[in-house]
């Protein structure tokens, strides 16, 4: 296996992460102007690209697998339900029910589907809707920075393959935005993310909005599914930078009376490694490991 480099933008931060015989060899965070995003995605494709470059430049990319984290921001996902159907005619009942529960335009998104568990003679399936416009952005600062990226993956997925619980509630916040996934039976039932502001906004502004959207997350799963709501166990692992304090996780614990668990990292890692800013790096190396 080639070592693998995972890469992340969060907030206003390019952080780096390298993993290569079974251990976390080398990390970084580097800050880079925030005008190079608009509302969480790439704007300025040429100067995030030159930052890319300067970050990288003795990485060693040629001997490496280079896999990428999208966020979450405007993209749309969806637990959908549709009759058990031939194999041949899955695709075109899947994207006709998603295109009318999702309300979204083939024209301005990217469409992924993939089949769950069958219940009785419902089949049920997640679906993702994911911007071209900002897809294409992003993509257009790897290449310009010589890097022909091996995958893509949305953020909360790689943040729900990082925690690796089969029920769990994550809140990934950062100084402009936090992704919120609530997983069920290894499966991100629902995810969130929610822009908080350009530049970079206060601490305890961050704080703040974190809690607020995290509840607000919590009851609308609830009230969606008042057949299931989550059960009161499951934990709300916290992880990126802004979300990472202890005084935080009292906060969200006294707020959602649930247990608030620290994320532990799921491979072997030095001692002074950042787990907790580095979630999505991690999920990104472990769709390989």
């Amino acid at each position: 296996m080639k070592r693998i480099i995972s890469l992340s933008i969060e907030g206003n931060t390019l952080r780096t992460l390298s993993f290569d015989r079974g251990y976390i060899e080398r990390w970084d965070s580097i800050p880079f102007n925030p005008q190079f995003l608009r509302v969480g995605h790439v704007a300025e494709p040429q100067k995030l690209s030159e930052v890319l470059h300067t970050v990288l430049a003795d990485w060693d990319l040629s001997k490496s697998i280079v896999v990428c984290a999208f966020p979450g921001l405007r993209t749309m996902s969806r637990i959908i339900s549709v009759p058990k159907v031939a194999k041949k005619e899955m695709d075109t009942v899947i994207s006709r029910e998603a295109r009318r529960v999702m309300a979204i335009s083939t024209e301005d998104n990217y469409f992924h589907w993939q089949l769950l568990p069958a219940q009785g003679e419902i089949q049920q399936a997640f679906a993702l809707a994911v911007p071209k416009e900002p897809l294409h952005a992003m993509l257009q600062a790897l290449q310009g920075a010589g890097i022909m990226p091996y995958a893509i993956e949305l953020k909360p997925i790689a943040l729900a393959r990082a925690v690796n619980q089969k029920d769990a509630i994550i809140a990934n916040g950062e100084n402009n935005s936090v992704e919120l996934v609530i997983v069920i039976n290894d499966v991100p039932t629902l995810m969130r993310s929610v822009f908080l502001g350009e530049g970079v906004v206060s601490e305890d502004y961050a704080i703040g909005r974190i809690s607020d959207e995290l509840v607000r997350t919590i009851n609308f799963y609830n009230e969606s599914n008042p057949d299931s709501p989550l059960d009161a166990g499951v934990p709300v692992f916290l992880t990126g930078a802004a979300a990472s304090g202890m005084t935080f996780a009292m906060n969200v614990a006294a707020l959602t009376g649930r247990p608030v668990q620290p994320p532990e990292s799921p491979v072997p890692y030095p001692r002074d490694f950042p787990i907790a800013d580095f979630m999505v790096n991690l999920g990104l190396i472990l769709r390989y490991v």
